[in-house]
């Protein structure tokens, strides 16, 4: 099924694609939790934490469960905590289980996901201290440059909001496109129908977040997060092109409001804005958190050099 666009100059055509089941290694030794569900259901709102705190990562965000391992094991123990990491593999139940107060965080979205899950669940939810950014890049088996790619080419993106509006500003940021007044920063959130020109006539289909890497071979270019991919097996010799994360992307810390004011997730929060793990971003030879990952304040655009 699809949407044609009537914009004069722009072809966007949105394309519903079956899911299929994608299945990443884990790299970290976390307890699984599948579907997240025993977590979701089980609620400790109004109950304060102990000093072991249970932080979440999304069971395929291998990057995150690898920083979690170092703040857990080299920042944690300096403010007086114990954070057990744990995965949570359904990314409603994720937010649900913080919500809940059935775990004291969780390290794996950005303020614009963290919106739309607020606006769709009525989560009380905050990201209290952003830690990371994601690399960004274009993926391509067919071409190495902008310049390469042909007019028409099918170009896929995520589905999501949050997602589909961090690709598009990527697309945005490499002179591919351009976006309509408002909608050229994160919090403008830009959609495809929030595409003004597209002088190269790209053809965008949406594909599930879990689909993108296995989506590579039926179009010519995937613009994502590199760790959303990452453990799906695409290489650094299939990237087009990196892009500089867009502010207001950065990732970190969710904890509920409800525990704001809990001591020890007041101390669970100094540990996520701890310099160390911006040291540690910056100096690290883990080639899985570098390729993937970096601090807050960099440029990105030191790594993020245009192929075009």
């Amino acid at each position: 099924m699809a949407d044609q666009s009537s914009t004069p100059g722009l072809e966007i055509e949105i394309k519903k694609r079956k899911r299929w089941p994608w299945v990443a290694g884990a790299v970290v030794a976390v307890v699984a939790i599948a579907g997240g569900v025993a977590y979701g259901q089980l609620s400790n709102r109004d109950k304060p934490f102990g000093t072991e705190l249970e932080v979440a990562t999304w069971s395929t965000d291998i990057a995150a469960e690898n920083l979690l391992a170092y703040i857990s094991e080299n920042v944690a123990p300096d403010h007086g905590i114990t954070i057990k990491p744990v995965q949570i593999d359904n990314l409603i139940e994720i937010n649900r289980a913080v919500d809940a107060g059935t775990v004291a965080g969780n390290f794996f979205e950005h303020q614009p996901f963290l919106n739309d899950a607020i606006a769709a669940n009525g989560f009380e939810l905050t990201l209290a201290a952003p830690t990371f950014t994601w690399d960004q890049a274009t993926y391509s088996d067919k071409y190495n440059s902008w310049d390469e790619l042909p007019r028409g080419a099918k170009v896929a993106l995520r589905d999501d909001p949050a997602g589909q509006a961090i690709a598009l500003l990527d697309l945005a940021e490499a002179g591919q496109i351009t976006l309509q007044p408002g909608k050229d920063t994160v919090a403008g959130l830009p959609q495809l129908g929030d595409v003004a020109t597209n002088p190269k006539n790209y053809e965008f289909v949406q594909v599930p977040i879990g689909q993108l890497a296995r989506s590579l071979p039926d179009v010519d270019a995937v613009v994502v997060h590199i760790s959303d991919v990452y453990a799906a097996g695409l290489r650094e010799d299939q990237i087009l092109d990196r892009h500089p994360a867009p502010e207001g992307s950065e990732g970190g810390l969710v904890v509920s409001n409800k525990h704001l004011d809990d001591p020890n997730v007041q101390k669970l929060i100094a540990t996520f804005q701890d310099p160390k793990i911006a040291e540690f971003l910056e100096t690290t030879d883990n080639a899985l958190i570098r390729d993937t990952l970096g601090p807050i304040g960099a440029s990105g655009s030191e790594e993020a050099g245009s192929t075009s």
